[in-house]
């Protein structure tokens, strides 16, 4: 289905040594993301060349996931849709909430997301989710539903 493009690529997790790579390549793709320690950082690479990246950080007993950013110059390829399916085992064990833009909404869909009510969420996503729109941000509250079929 994906072809030898996606073959080529590794998904893991990235080791804490690794930290400062991924924080320049949100630098060089132009998110102001970090890629702080405690935090479960998943990466796509080809290669020595990392070409994705997410973070699932810890917010109370949940996590949000944060930061999804693929290479400038390879966007519209899939290859943010393939680094969420290779890690769905990892969302199924967590309850992880992300908040794309409200453009994004199919894409985290299509993911295993669903729309949810800020009510339902708990404090500290919430309180999280909240800050982001005060600050103007077009986005909605997902949660990843813990049933996908592949």
């Amino acid at each position: 289905m994906h072809g030898t493009f996606f073959d080529q690529l590794t998904i893991k997790q990235a080791e804490h040594y690794s930290l400062p790579l991924v924080k320049q390549f949100y630098k060089k793709n132009g998110m102001r993301a970090q890629a702080p320690r405690g935090e479960t950082i998943f990466v796509a690479t080809k290669g020595t060349q990392l070409i994705a990246a997410l973070r699932l950080s810890p917010a109370g007993n949940d996590y949000l996931l944060r930061s999804m950013c693929v290479n400038a110059e390879l966007r519209q390829r899939g290859i943010g849709s393939y680094l969420l399916q290779q890690i769905q085992g990892e969302l199924n064990a967590i309850e992880c909430y992300c908040f794309p833009y409200s453009h994004l909404v199919n894409f985290y869909a299509a993911a295993g997301f669903a729309l949810v009510d800020i009510d339902t969420a708990p404090a500290a996503i919430r309180d999280k989710f909240q800050r982001y729109l005060n600050n103007g941000k077009d986005i909605c509250l997902m949660k990843h539903q813990q049933s996908v079929v592949e």
